[in-house]
């Protein structure tokens, strides 16, 4: 973790929930959500900023790349006049499908958040852009959108290969190899798999196409599946065990 430990006292990990807001059931649903996924992927939270904004209203969430060891910090800041407007009369909204796209895209900003990861050779931290484009399509309370994010940041080593991650891919260049050097990384990754890793996202941002960048995903997957065994088996995604069952079946058939 970045800084000093008095820091990161236990009492300064816990408070997502002081962004609980009367009548917005689904918003604090969301909360519930963020505190779970933060405890589950040992994530640390401190909402005792001091920066010169208003201390109440924002909080880091410190999140490590699992086998990258990168370190992440999302910014949350929560807007609650947006909250105390929405509590005023959303009782009085019946929640259809047309509502609740309104009702999203007016007040998104609800929660927002600025994604950063540190960078041990420069000694400060790096802005990632994996902000929410502004769609009246969004179904979604921020809350919610935020999770996906924590996962993200842990999961890295799988996220940053689905082709819209490019921001992420970039960082991650250069980052893991930065975190390798830092000691960050998982024990059973050696340099020479980092740096070949870190060869397959460059190429991995070299494809012009979907179809392209496919195909060269499938193939770094593959290598993966076949000699680097650093996923256990019980902490593979989903996506890992979709592709071990294609590549399984197609070795089958042939």
């Amino acid at each position: 973790m970045i800084g000093n430990e008095e820091e990161y006292t236990p009492e300064r990990k816990n408070g997502i929930f002081r962004y609980i807001a009367p009548n917005l059931d689904a918003h604090n649903k969301s909360l519930e959500w963020i505190e779970s996924e933060r405890k589950r992927i040992g994530a640390e939270i401190d909402c005792t900023i001091d920066d010169g904004y208003d201390s109440s209203r924002k909080c880091h969430i410190f999140i490590n790349g699992r086998e990258s060891g990168i370190n992440y910090r999302l910014t949350l800041s929560f807007e609650s006049r947006i909250a105390n407007l929405l509590s005023k009369r959303i009782q009085k909204v019946e929640l259809s499908h047309r509502n609740l796209k309104s009702i999203l895209f007016t007040f998104q900003k609800l929660i927002h958040f600025e994604t950063h990861w540190y960078d041990h050779s420069e000694g400060r931290w790096q802005h990632i852009c994996l902000d929410v484009k502004t769609s009246v399509n969004h179904l979604f309370w921020p809350g919610d959108h935020i999770v996906s994010v924590m996962n993200c940041l842990s999961e890295d080593m799988t996220s940053v290969l689905d082709r819209n991650m490019r921001t992420l891919r970039t960082a991650m260049i250069k980052g893991i190899i930065i975190s390798w050097f830092q000691g960050n990384n998982s024990e059973g990754i050696d340099f020479n798999k980092i740096s070949q890793y870190s060869e397959w996202l460059i190429e991995l941002d070299k494809t012009d196409s979907e179809f392209s960048f496919a195909n060269k995903r499938d193939l770094i997957l593959k290598n993966i599946s076949n000699d680097w065994s650093y996923w256990e088996e019980s902490q593979k995604t989903t996506q890992m065990k979709l592709y071990e069952n294609v590549f399984s079946n197609l070795e089958d058939f042939q």
